[in-house]
């Protein structure tokens, strides 16, 4: 039984051995793929027959067999090759979080990282899988699950982990560090990604771009450190002005008096 769906998995051949790093077998699976994930959003994958696939790759039925098995082995590639990149991304926040971030840096450390965060997600492959894995979610549940704990749930394990450092050495105010990493995920790239998945059309580079840096400002003055600082120095200038033209109305008579009334204004 599949692992994947649950359903009889056919036991084809599938091209294995050494000549798979072949650059004629790597264009050839390519093709395939490629050729698979278009008629599957287009047709869906019970109306995708692997003659059309074979057709729309420009190769012959047996060549596609000798590659994937049958369907069901190119759906699960075409979810592994998303799964992979998304593996790599988080392993690598990792690294990141642990080195050379400081207060001076922190604003274009989040910057890069959301500009690459957003642009990893907000990409061709990750939208058509993603439309795909909806479309056939009652044919692929454990696929869907495994996609969902691989690739968006690794990247946010890594975020919550790199917030909770950062929170712990002083450069970010989190208590919730999972909250806020799914929180800056959705404000990097949230609102181009659903747009994406609904109109199936991926935003201008630019334009995410400009979306994930507004999003890590708006996550800073949640989450920043600075901001805090800033506001509580402009809270305790403004109760300063505020006595000080209280003095100018009622200067106090004694020494007493002075530190009774700044007392009170402050409060």
């Amino acid at each position: 039984m599949s692992a994947i769906s649950g359903r009889h998995t056919s036991n084809k051949r599938r091209f294995t051995g050494p000549r798979a790093n072949d650059p004629r077998v790597v264009r050839t699976r390519a093709a395939v793929v490629d050729a698979a994930r278009t008629l599957f959003l287009r047709k869906g994958y019970a109306g995708t027959t692997m003659e059309e696939i074979a057709a729309a790759a420009g190769l012959t039925k047996r060549t596609v067999y000798n590659n994937y098995g049958d369907k069901e082995a190119l759906f699960t590639q075409i979810a592994a090759d998303v799964i992979a990149y998304a593996e790599e991304f988080a392993r690598g926040l990792q690294e990141e979080f642990t080195v050379g971030i400081s207060a001076v840096n922190l604003r274009a450390e989040l910057d890069d990282l959301a500009r690459r965060l957003a642009l990893g997600i907000v990409r061709g492959e990750v939208i058509a899988l993603r439309r795909l894995l909806i479309g056939e979610a009652q044919e692929f549940p454990a696929l869907a699950e495994e996609y969902f704990d691989r690739a968006p749930g690794q990247v946010i394990k890594a975020l919550a982990s790199g917030f909770g450092h950062l929170g712990r050495v002083g450069l970010l105010r989190v208590t919730d560090a999972r909250r806020a990493a799914a929180q800056f995920a959705y404000l990097v790239a949230g609102e181009p990604l659903d747009r994406a998945m609904l109109v199936g059309k991926v935003p201008p580079k630019e334009q995410v771009i400009a979306g994930a840096k507004a999003g890590v400002q708006t996550f800073l003055v949640r989450y920043g450190v600075m901001r805090t600082r800033r506001a509580r120095k402009s809270d305790l200038q403004g109760k300063d002005s505020a006595f000080e033209r209280k003095v100018g109305r009622s200067m106090p008579r004694t020494e007493n008096q002075f530190y009774e009334l700044k007392i009170n204004t402050r409060n």
